[in-house]
């Protein structure tokens, strides 16, 4: 029995799971003969078109439409722009529009303006553009399946539609002894079809004449990396004012966020930066295995320094304790591609937090890490190869011990991603380590954590999520975001409690030994570049 028919079957019998089968997601398609009264809609999703496209919404997405001269601009997910202090996905479009005439710079500096989840275009008669999100934390994947346009937040479910076969790599890859280390993902901007392809941050797509072309947008310019104190410091309070600027737009767009917490940097400059704003959210953490118990810890030990009250969600360790875990398992390793099962402690937290009254969105810290050097930190080095070759890049994706036969075909995935996306010289002077990290890390796995996963349970704003911020973190010096000194300064800059607690827990992923053990594979799988 296929995944499809298996989910099909499940879903017969279990009818009150419809609801959750590509949960939060859209579709956008030139096929006119789906039967959205059948799987995997079962009538339950909205439909609605711009232009000649058909639109399909699950009943917890949102579609914005602004309609400008001869072209439908859209907005399907949230967006708050911090620069105007604007939350109305129309006016946001609006403004987009009224740049978008040429398609020039400041057509791009609009849209690198908006901070959300969210995938963003415009349809001109059977023409489309497409662009989402600075990070891709709202999935999307793109491509011509059976002669018909399909655009969607789940490659999944393009699948489903098309009956489409697993690309047979694909199959080899996720059925890998060490294919989980570093998370279930795919290189480059594969998904799991050779018809579909993911979107990826930094890049537009275009549709015409029966054909997808893509191409970088951002950077578009050499990268001015602060040479002073003044420079640095001003760096820092945009940094500390934008991120301050999210979060009030945050406060305003729901009525009850809540921020989730841990004792790590990122989350430590999220909350520092709601100074002045604290009572207009929630604060939490969750356990649902003993290693996160020091980090909901941590975070107690803030809030309560702080002032804020935080509350901790002691998740049961028992599946017994959960009905229907099977079940809902299922449906979301379906969500996610059917790339890799995802942990039990994970399917139990998205259980315990589907029914939950007590916020209506999740303010995480992610994409905050893009700034912090990661792969400096992670192989332990001052100096990362540039450019990166494919097989830097393999070896940056997964750890392939063995099947030295994979290692050849991904090196091939990313030797095709590297041209196709300009990798090598579209960048200007942004270090590839970043952007690999940006664009296919973040664009590639956590996209789909956060689509096909997390927001299973409920819906999820991240305030790092905008590309000019981005730039602001890499414009600061490359050893002293090494060493986290800029998320540091922000921090003293916007509450300097926090700092004064003298607490951060490291992530397991930063130890000395994790780093000698990670930069010893690094360096051997490189030097066998050919084998």
């Amino acid at each position: 029995m296929s995944n499809k028919e298996e989910i099909k079957s499940l879903l017969d019998k279990n009818p009150q799971y419809k609801q959750d089968l590509f949960k939060r997601g859209f579709l956008i398609t030139s096929n006119k003969n789906i039967d959205d009264k059948e799987y995997p809609f079962y009538d339950l999703w909205k439909k609605e078109s711009i232009g000649q496209y058909e639109v399909y919404l699950h009943p917890k997405q949102n579609l914005y439409k602004y309609e400008y001269k001869e072209k439908i601009f859209f907005l399907i997910g949230h967006a708050y722009n911090p620069y105007t202090m604007e939350i109305d996905e129309i006016k946001i479009l609006e403004k987009i529009a009224n740049n978008s005439d040429a398609q020039d710079k400041n057509y791009f500096d609009a849209i690198n303006e908006v901070t959300g989840l969210f995938i963003f275009g415009y349809v001109e008669n059977e023409k489309l553009q497409i662009i989402i999100d600075c990070a891709g934390m709202q999935g999307g994947y793109y491509g011509i399946a059976k002669n018909d346009v399909y655009i969607s937040s789940h490659m999944q479910l393009i699948g489903d539609i098309c009956d489409l076969e697993m690309d047979q790599y694909v199959k080899d890859l996720v059925n890998y002894k060490f294919y989980k280390l570093y998370g279930p993902f795919l290189p480059g901007d594969l998904s799991s079809y050779k018809e579909i392809k993911r979107l990826v941050p930094n890049t537009y797509v275009n549709y015409s004449d029966g054909h997808f072309t893509v191409k970088r947008f951002f950077p578009n310019e050499n990268i001015k990396v602060c040479s002073n104190k003044e420079e640095y410091d001003k760096t820092i309070k945009e940094i500390g004012e934008q991120l301050h600027r999210n979060m009030e737009l945050i406060s305003k767009k729901w009525s009850k966020p809540a921020i989730s917490m841990t004792g790590g940097m990122d989350s430590k400059t999220t909350v520092a930066c709601t100074n002045g704003l604290y009572d207009k959210f929630k604060y939490f953490s969750y356990i649902s295995m003993d290693g996160e118990a020091i980090d909901a810890n941590a975070a107690h030990i803030i809030s309560k320094d702080i002032g804020i009250e935080h509350k901790i969600y002691d998740i049961p360790r028992n599946n017994d304790e959960f009905k229907d875990l099977d079940i809902v398992t299922t449906i979301i390793n379906h969500n996610f591609g059917n790339i890799g099962k995802l942990n039990q402690n994970d399917m139990r937290k998205r259980l315990y937090f589907r029914d939950t009254e007590d916020f209506d969105v999740e303010v995480k810290s992610w994409v905050s890490e893009i700034g912090r050097a990661n792969y400096y930190k992670k192989f332990g080095k001052k100096k990362m190869p540039t450019p990166l070759s494919n097989r830097n890049l393999t070896s940056m994706y997964k750890l392939f011990v063995t099947n030295r036969k994979l290692v050849k075909q991904t090196d091939k995935a990313f030797e095709e991603y590297r041209k196709k996306f300009n990798f090598d010289n579209g960048l200007y002077n942004y270090d590839p380590s970043d952007m690999f990290l940006w664009e296919i890390r973040y664009g590639g796995w956590g996209g789909l954590v956060i689509t096909g996963e997390h927001r299973y349970s409920f819906d999820i704003t991240i305030p790092y999520n905008n590309r000019n911020l981005m730039k602001l973190f890499l414009s600061l010096p490359l050893e002293d975001r090494i060493k986290d000194k800029p998320h540091e300064d922000v921090i003293k800059l916007m509450n300097k409690t926090i700092d004064d607690t003298g607490i951060t827990i490291v992530n397991y992923n930063e130890t000395k030994k994790r780093m000698y053990i990670e930069k010893m594979y690094f360096d051997l799988n490189n030097w066998f570049e050919f084998i």
